[in-house]
């Protein structure tokens, strides 16, 4: 498998370098290289310009004509070309609407799959049965021709139909699709479940890793690398071999991808070395989709100004970080889906910063996350297993061994070096201060459902829910769903916000160690939890989907005042059930693929114990 490229002592003048500096030879990716979409003075003079409220509007617009007579035209503009010129220009050579994708019809749909009947109430079985059916307004499939010979699109192409998570986000997302499979698998939907993963097989094939989402504009970045796990669970309901011999190879070269790439080797206080992962992208760059936002948490006027502020006022417990390094920071963020967090700053927030001010004190690279290692130990146990399945009947080489032994070795090292003993609790590791950072987000308990635990976890059952405590106190407290942090900062990732599958990691942990905890008591204690947790999330979506005019036919008529047929939002407010979150660079969105999915998998798995909220608007 290689030898990982980064060794223990890690700076921040070594991760400000070139974008291939920590690149392992055997591992070859593919970059973004288009004139349009990708950074180059094209692309900074039409989004420095502000034409969109939205950056990402412009860079998800195809072209009407070929990109050579664009350029063409574009550097023929006076140099001092007003902003309506510019948006004049944009008009007459790209197109306003998806002509580069269709909506296309969802293959095996079956109105009432039999999960439907795991859920005992029935205004939520209507629920369930809604959301189900929304999917269709999910499908697409990328058009097979452009508007002219030479014209261009930001997609990544694939061959077949996808379900995208809604609203701003009209294509394939890499994390996103997994809580998506989970509630596709359910409703049988097993066709469309396989073109997804096969589109994203495909895409590893031809770029050396998944990118966040299925744009060229996301080629310098991932996302959590639940691919494997995605293969797992259609494996599971579809028992396809041939399918996993169609993408082992593919699987095996991804994680050759993470751990050339995101690998560093840590010295804990005994002197002994782990080799754990952490996020990184190394870039000098604006995100295209994200270009005006960055360029004002970068480099606006009043930057060195609010450096001192930040210096002599504000105190951070860490360093702000120059210009080269905060393009780095703001891309590396999204890789693992939390864009942004306090959990990856070192200024501690005293309430009336800007987000801009915050983001200044990114930290990503210098973490170890604990979900990020996580995902990474479950990928090892499942390809361990699935080498172990095509291996019977082979000569092959025995892969299965050596992710047997990865995986061990990376629990062993997440045990010793991310473990609170006294909080009982995993953390993140910060490579600044050489120890663990103590914010609990759901994140924490990744661990657990990945089936990572101390040697005397069992063994102590006064203690197995001390690790639930802030989660008892979240489902009691919180009427809207677990939030993300406790700091209220205006970022999307953080309090009051409420993410769909941050929750989903809390029930699995929670149920994991239930399956596995031989004291009774304490499993229904945990059992209790997971249903309550599941409780609140339920009615939250729920509630969100009546008060924006949700009804079931011949049960359930809608709501005075209401004219949508029902929202499902990407986040929640934690503090009011129904309501939409907010923060972040972009207003909520509506759809939702994620939300779905994991609400889905809660009324499947809670269905006979969850009971529908009676009245919503008085709740909100």
């Amino acid at each position: 498998m290689g030898e990982p490229s980064e060794v223990a002592s890690v700076s921040e003048d070594q991760l400000g370098g070139d974008a291939d500096d920590d690149v392992d030879d055997d591992v070859e990716v593919k970059s973004c290289d288009s004139p349009i979409y990708c950074p180059g003075p094209f692309l900074d003079r039409i989004q420095r310009a502000k034409l969109f409220e939205d950056s990402k509007t412009f860079v998800d617009r195809g072209t009407k004509r070929p990109i050579n007579e664009i350029l063409t035209a574009f550097f023929k503009l006076p140099r001092n070309a007003t902003r309506s010129v510019l948006k004049k220009f944009v008009a007459d050579y790209f197109t306003d609407n998806e002509n580069d994708l269709l909506k296309v019809e969802l293959p095996d749909f079956n109105p009432n799959p039999p999960f439907l009947q795991q859920i005992k109430d029935r205004y939520l079985k209507g629920f369930a049965s809604f959301i189900h059916g929304f999917w269709k307004t999910l499908t697409r499939r990328m058009a097979q021709d452009l508007p002219c010979e030479g014209c261009a699109t930001s997609l990544i192409r694939v061959p077949r139909p996808f379900i995208i998570p809604g609203g701003r986000f009209k294509e394939i997302y890499y994390w996103d699709t997994y809580f998506v499979l989970e509630g596709l698998l359910l409703g049988d939907l097993n066709t469309i479940s396989k073109d997804m993963i096969l589109n994203f097989l495909d895409i590893v094939d031809e770029y050396g890793f998944m990118p966040n989402g299925a744009r060229v504009y996301y080629l310098n970045r991932s996302q959590p690398p639940l691919l494997t796990q995605m293969v797992k669970i259609y494996m599971d309901k579809t028992k396809d071999v041939e399918l996993l011999r169609r993408a082992l190879p593919t699987l095996d070269k991804e994680y050759n991808y993470w751990r050339a790439r995101h690998t560093v080797v840590v010295q804990d206080r005994q002197g002994k070395l782990h080799e754990l992962m952490r996020y990184n992208v190394n870039n000098r760059y604006p995100r295209p989709e994200s270009y005006h936002e960055d360029i004002i948490t970068v480099e606006y006027s009043g930057f060195n100004s609010c450096m001192q502020i930040l210096l002599l006022v504000l105190k951070p417990v860490g360093p702000i970080q120059p210009n080269g390094v905060m393009y780095s920071m703001l891309t590396t963020a999204p890789l693992l889906g939390w864009d942004y967090s306090t959990r990856f700053v070192t200024l501690i927030p005293k309430g009336d910063e800007t987000p801009e001010e915050i983001l200044r004190t990114l930290n990503t690279r210098m973490i170890i996350p604990v979900d990020l290692n996580s995902i990474m130990h479950m990928n090892e146990k499942i390809l361990a297993d699935f080498h172990r399945i095509l291996e019977r009947n082979t000569t092959t080489p025995k892969l299965h061994t050596f992710y047997e032994e990865a995986a061990q070795k990376r629990s062993r090292s997440i045990v010793d070096l991310l473990w609170d003993d006294k909080d009982r609790v995993f953390y993140d590791f910060n490579l600044t201060s050489h120890a663990i950072e103590k914010t609990l987000t759901p994140a924490n308990y990744w661990p657990f459902w990945s089936g990572i635990f101390p040697d005397d976890f069992f063994k102590r059952p006064a203690d197995i829910m001390k690790s639930f405590d802030a989660v008892e106190d979240y489902a009691e407290e919180y009427p809207g769903g677990i939030p993300i942090t406790m700091t209220a900062s205006t970022l999307q990732w953080d309090f009051p916000n409420s993410w769909p599958p941050l929750v989903f990691v809390a029930m699995k942990a929670i149920t994991e160690v239930e399956h596995r905890v031989p004291f009774k008591q304490i499993r229904e204690r945990l059992h209790k939890l997971a249903v309550a947790i599941a409780q609140v999330f339920i009615n939250s979506t729920y509630c969100g989907w009546r008060l924006t005019g949700g009804e079931i036919p011949g049960v359930l008529a809608k709501l005075p005042n209401t004219t949508d047929s029902g929202k499902l939002f990407e986040k929640y407010d934690a503090t009011r059930p129904g309501r939409p979150g907010g923060g972040g660079e972009y207003t909520v969105q509506d759809g939702f693929g994620w939300t779905n999915g994991v609400a889905l998998w809660a009324l499947n798995q809670f269905g006979k114990e969850l009971e529908a909220p009676t009245n919503c608007a008085q709740i909100a």
